[in-house]
């Protein structure tokens, strides 16, 4: 009978060994792990690429026109960093960079990749596993039976992963529409309340002036009766003007922002989707943590979608040109609260930004008309929730929202 061995396993030497064609990425798409038969494939040695950055070390060949598999896997890697889901590339030519004793040159490649999230017990991401299939001889000898049930294959896989996208684009304008439709009704509402905030004193001073006026006539006799009336006509239109500003206050307040319980991760997930364009002028990383076991949350969703992308959009902006541009977004159930935490490494919200964050037209690059923080204040208001900000250590800024955690069950 054979004796089993006790002996503890090494999954490093396993998952090296093992013969599958891949390579284990962090969330920064640096190099952690890497396959013997993933090396071979690509001709490069594990040690010297652990640790560097995934396309510091695979790039394109620029003498070739149309290459584009570095931007088809950066494409593919962010998806998986956004969504938290596996994305598949169906026939990708990607050329290999040969070494130096063998020349320097690219050799012509093609590929099936698929590119894998590995999270932990909480959804947030921890590593993305990058497994590719070598297909070169498929693609390059399509002389035999075997290479067209191959290239069938493919094409069936390409034909879905494009349909996959097709309706995430319909989603993704769909939710742009809503966003668009709410940020002009939060831009109107907050002028609207700030002009009917300022028009009322000078309404309610000229009524006192009024009464004043009517005060010192009855101190010095009887008044002249056609000066009563012009007096009263003049009270009747400052309470008419008062009423205005009234109705207009009551119908912003009324507004069209509905609450319904909402999934936190899949807000999340659309607020970024929107966010996308920012981040990627930006050249930066934006990794997400939202826990799948928080319940769901009454809010207004385009509301607060609206927020996150106004936070993100901002903070990809204040990193253009910073050596370090990353943005992380969680968020976490803290005692009684939803806490949703929007982390950069820019150069932080100026002392005099962060201390008239209350102010109604705080000067911030948000959305221009110094509306931006106003109108997130005003959302989490509508939320019966806070927001603050403090540094992120060593740089940049995190802005925390908080709202109520307000359960409900689909």
């Amino acid at each position: 009978m054979a004796r089993i061995s006790s002996a503890p396993v090494d999954f490093r030497i396993l998952f090296e060994k093992s013969p599958g064609l891949y390579l284990v990425l962090d969330t920064g798409l640096r190099i952690v792990a890497a396959s013997d038969g993933y090396c071979r494939a690509t001709q490069i040695q594990r040690e010297a690429v652990l640790g560097k950055g995934f396309f510091d070390v695979f790039t394109d060949d620029t003498s070739r026109p149309g290459a584009d598999g570095v931007v088809n896997l950066r494409a593919s890697l962010e998806r998986v960093l956004r969504l938290h889901r596996p994305d598949p590339q169906a026939r990708q030519r990607y050329d290999v960079l040969r070494p130096a004793r063998d020349g320097g040159t690219f050799q012509e490649k093609y590929w099936n990749v698929l590119n894998v999230p590995v999270l932990d017990d909480d959804g947030s991401l921890l590593w993305i596993v990058h497994c590719v299939n070598d297909i070169t001889k498929s693609v390059l000898g399509l002389d035999t039976e075997g290479s067209r049930l191959r290239l069938e294959l493919d094409q069936q896989v390409a034909i879905e992963h494009m349909r996959r996208a097709n309706e995430e684009l319909a989603h993704l304008d769909s939710l742009r529409s809503g966003l668009l439709r709410m940020a002009r009704l939060s831009t109107i509402s907050m002028m609207a309340s700030a002009l009917a905030h300022d028009v009322s004193q000078p309404l309610t001073a000229a009524k006192n002036y009024l009464g004043a006026l009517r005060r010192g006539r009855a101190a010095r006799g009887p008044a002249d009766p056609r000066d009563e009336e012009l007096l009263d006509k003049m009270a009747q239109q400052i309470d008419r003007a008062g009423e205005i500003v009234k109705d207009l206050r009551s119908f912003m307040a009324v507004g069209s922002t509905v609450h319904r319980p909402e999934n936190v991760a899949d807000v999340v997930a659309d607020s970024v989707r929107l966010a996308e364009a920012a981040v990627r002028s930006a050249d930066a990383i934006l990794t997400v943590h939202a826990d799948p076991a928080l319940p769901k949350v009454a809010m207004d969703r385009v509301q607060m979608q609206q927020l996150l992308v106004n936070l993100v959009t901002n903070a990809a902006e204040a990193m253009h040109g910073r050596p370090q541009r990353a943005i992380d977004i969680s968020a976490t159930a803290s005692g009684d609260a939803l806490r949703l935490d929007v982390a950069d490494t820019g150069p932080g919200l100026p002392d005099t930004v962060v201390k008239r964050l209350h102010e109604s037209f705080a000067t911030t690059k948000f959305i221009g008309m110094g509306l931006g923080l106003p109108i997130c204040r005003q959302i989490v208001k509508e939320h019966n929730g806070a927001i603050a900000v403090a540094p992120n250590m060593p740089a940049g800024a995190i802005v925390t929202v908080t709202i109520p955690l307000r359960a409900a069950h689909a």
